[in-house]
């Protein structure tokens, strides 16, 4: 057996044939036991019982078990019930060694994984590094879309995101005339939708600040810095470290979130997409300062009056459909 055994969690049996040499036709009885080697707890119920039991070998699979080594040195496997209830019986001795075994055994893999952890310390350090970097762009772009752009206009994207209403209607009206049977005019009216698009680029990045990243980002930084270089750790440290990495699992899912913000800020961003801000009122004073902020944030200016932009959206409309009228969707 190698020395590293007794730290490598075993989940399979072809682990337990991987690290220690099973004879699989030595039979175990009380007679035959030395020591217990290590216990195991599989994933599935693929190891064989061993010991002998009322006149034959037990064979019950199991998940939960012991490797054991007999007197002539051979290594065995025996179930949890039957090193307890049948090896152990009536001899405490062997029963507080495979307790005391198993005891030790998961605070060797515990001290392993954390000690494994620690070797990742720098890089963990260096991406929450990265996250508060792009957090803090994140934020940046984000408030230079929710300042610039008008209010209402910011209330209204954060409203439809939370709806998952991103499509905007307008409707166009259509007029039929002509006369009855008793030859009196008359005017049906009827409205029907328009879609200008959907916006894309919607998310948590109108909310960006409430989200207390940036604290939790911090407060990785701090934990994992406050982690002791040193070879060996004590119990108490050892205690801390692992709490800061199970606090610091955590940072997977928000990096997920930041790229994910970005991106939508990147498809928000788009010309044509921030347009449809402008048709997002009826009040055309409203549009035309959506029409003002829109260009400031392309970053070129309108050729047109900021009223006559939105008057041309308007007309574009009706000739598309031969419209006697327009109005925003309800």
């Amino acid at each position: 057996m190698t020395p590293t055994n007794g730290i490598i969690e075993i989940r399979t049996l072809n682990e337990i044939n991987g690290h220690f040499v099973i004879d699989p036709e030595c039979i175990l009885t009380k007679e035959t036991y030395s020591i217990p080697i290590r216990p195991y707890r599989l994933i599935k119920p693929d190891a064989k019982c061993q010991y002998l039991k009322k006149g034959k070998r037990c064979a019950q699979e199991h998940q939960h078990g012991y490797i054991v080594e007999c007197k002539d040195g051979k290594q065995v496997l025996i179930g949890n019930c039957c090193a307890l209830n049948h090896l152990g019986l009536d001899d405490e001795q062997i029963v507080g060694r495979l307790k005391d075994l198993s005891a030790t055994e998961r605070q060797n893999i515990r001290r392993h994984r954390i000690e494994t952890m620690l070797g990742q310390r720098r890089q963990l350090i260096e991406r929450v590094k990265a996250a508060l970097k792009l957090l803090r762009g994140l934020q940046g772009q984000a408030s230079h879309f929710i300042f610039t752009l008008p209010p209402q206009v910011v209330t209204n994207l954060l409203d439809r995101w939370k709806r998952n209403s991103v499509e905007v209607f307008w409707e166009y009206m259509i007029v039929k005339r002509g006369k009855d049977d008793k030859g009196k005019p008359y005017a049906e009216k009827t409205w029907y939708p328009h879609s200008y698009g959907k916006i894309k680029g919607l998310g948590l990045w109108l909310e960006l600040e409430t989200q207390g990243y940036t604290h939790k980002l911090y407060e990785f930084l701090r934990q994992l810095e406050g982690i002791p270089v040193k070879q060996r750790l004590s119990q108490a440290e050892l205690d801390q470290a692992e709490a800061t990495f199970k606090h610091v699992a955590e940072l997977s899912v928000i990096e997920r979130e930041l790229n994910a913000q970005a991106k939508q800020l990147s498809d928000f961003a788009d010309p044509a997409n921030l347009l449809l801000s402008v048709q997002l009122f009826a009040n055309k004073e409203l549009r035309a300062k959506a029409v003002e902020a829109v260009h400031q944030l392309i970053g070129e200016p309108c050729k047109t009056s900021s009223e006559r932009f939105v008057a041309d959206i308007d007309q574009a409309l009706q000739r598309q459909h031969s419209a006697d009228g327009i109005r925003i969707a309800s």
